[in-house]
């Protein structure tokens, strides 16, 4: 009995031609970048306008954010011991509304609390 060789598989990268040869690929079409920035205590209030508005369903979450704006500093020590969050949101400029929005409602129930909403353009390359 002879054993076939196994056949070699090659894992190497191929560069790609176009960004269209990869079926992977879905390009996000994304026009805008859109940088919140809030208390701990309101990430579940803003995620669950996300959810109803049905908005922002790709994003980029930083957790455990420090800093001090125009509320309590959100340091995470003993003194200031409150974190931010951070959500970084690629969306077009309809969307980007719905967010302003969001946080503009937020901003309105929770006067305390820290929230801020940063706008720029952003092109996929």
């Amino acid at each position: 009995m002879t054993k076939k060789p196994k056949e070699r598989v090659d894992f190497t990268a191929q560069p790609l031609k176009s960004k269209k040869d990869d079926e992977r690929y879905a390009p996000a079409g994304a026009v805008v970048r859109v940088e919140v920035i809030c208390t701990q205590a309101l990430e579940e209030d803003f995620r669950q306008e996300f959810d109803e508005r049905n908005v922002a369903a790709r994003y980029t979450k930083l957790a455990s954010v420090m800093g001090a704006g125009y509320s309590n500093p959100c340091l995470g020590d003993a003194i200031w011991p409150q974190l931010n969050v951070m959500f970084i949101i690629y969306c077009n400029k309809d969307d980007c509304e719905i967010i302003k929005e969001i946080v503009w409602k937020l901003r309105d129930k929770y006067r305390t609390e820290g929230i801020a909403c940063f706008v720029s353009a952003a092109e996929e390359a």
